[in-house]
């Protein structure tokens, strides 16, 4: 039943990678511009008709979308994303340069939101009416409704040029030579920007998840036959969990599209910051690099919240829910 499971969610995932490559494909040839333009950039103007047409025939532009979508799919599989327009040199080194830091932005801020949502989350929903419960509601409607470019705004005024402690942008020392606490140091105002706009609505779902399970019939007969408040809190967490899980896989993708504006923010060069820089210039093919390799990072995530949640659901385990 396990392995018959995890071959569906893995199946479900690669469904998912197809359709996000096949909208995005279409949707990039869709979008207004000339070729040429984007690859020669300013000095298109001076191209002549007939070089315009060897550029459109040399990339294949001049075949059907349909033709195209294959030929790059089929070349995808086998780890080839292409030539970049701007760069000239292959989109998978350039990705596999910015990769490290997006998943450290990533990794750093889901375990401090992860950890934080959960500490606030359990406090103020065990303690229904009191300070922390309403105070927790104001948190989160404070912090959720502050834009994530606002408030990375005044981090850099304050902490890079008023206080001047924290480095306004980039991801590491211009020397490359800053080591593992330059990185930190550069890591902490996005970190925190991501993690300020993001735990309040987290700990807020999983607050409302306790205090519903608290109010349960099963709850109270518990501690009416003097079970332990230990253990009784155990299967609150545990029955709050399920959801807590599935909302957190459900904005793992909107997360990433605020990462993306954070990036570029504070100069953070990551896939974010990449995808923007592949926007602005036309570059279809280390765009189309960066959309994939930001949807396999989202479906790697979601498989693993699936995991984990299937081992703490007994109902799919049982094969109850689909």
């Amino acid at each position: 039943m396990t392995a018959k499971w995890v071959g569906k969610r893995m199946a479900m995932g690669i469904v998912v990678l197809l359709i996000v490559s096949f909208l995005s494909f279409f949707i990039m040839q869709a979008a207004p511009g000339d070729p040429a333009a984007a690859f020669y950039g300013g000095n298109a103007q001076t191209l002549t008709t007939a070089e315009k047409e060897r550029i459109t025939h040399a990339f294949a532009l001049d075949q059907p979308v349909a033709y195209r979508y294959v030929a790059w799919l089929r070349e995808t599989v086998k780890g080839n994303f292409g030539t970049s327009y701007k760069e000239g040199r292959p989109v998978s080194t350039i990705l596999m340069e910015r990769l490290p830091n997006t998943l450290l932005l990533f990794c750093a801020t889901m375990f401090f939101i992860i950890a934080g949502s959960i500490w606030l989350g359990t406090v103020a929903g065990m303690k229904e009416g009191s300070i922390w419960d309403r105070g927790l509601s104001i948190f989160s409607i404070a912090t959720s409704s502050i834009p994530a470019f606002w408030l990375g705004i005044l981090f850099i005024y304050f902490f890079s040029v008023s206080v001047g402690i924290l480095p306004s942008s980039g991801s590491s020392d211009v020397s490359g030579h800053g080591g593992l606490l330059d990185t930190i140091r550069h890591l902490i105002m996005p970190a925190s920007v991501l993690i300020l706009t993001h735990v309040g609505i987290y700990a807020r779902f999983l607050q409302e998840g306790i205090k519903k399970e608290n109010r349960q019939y099963y709850v109270k007969v518990a501690r009416a036959n003097g079970v332990k408040e230990a253990i009784i809190r155990k299967g609150i967490m545990r029955n709050a969990a399920i959801p807590y899980l599935n909302y957190i896989a459900i904005t793992i993708p909107s997360f990433f599209g605020g990462s993306i504006i954070v990036e570029s923010l504070f100069g953070w060069s990551g896939l974010g910051q990449l995808t923007v820089k592949a926007v602005v210039t036309k570059d279809f093919p280390l765009l189309m690099g960066s959309v994939m390799i930001t949807g396999v990072i989202v479906v790697i995530s979601l498989f693993i919240l699936d995991l984990i949640m299937y081992a703490m659901d007994p109902k799919l385990r049982k094969g109850g829910v689909r």
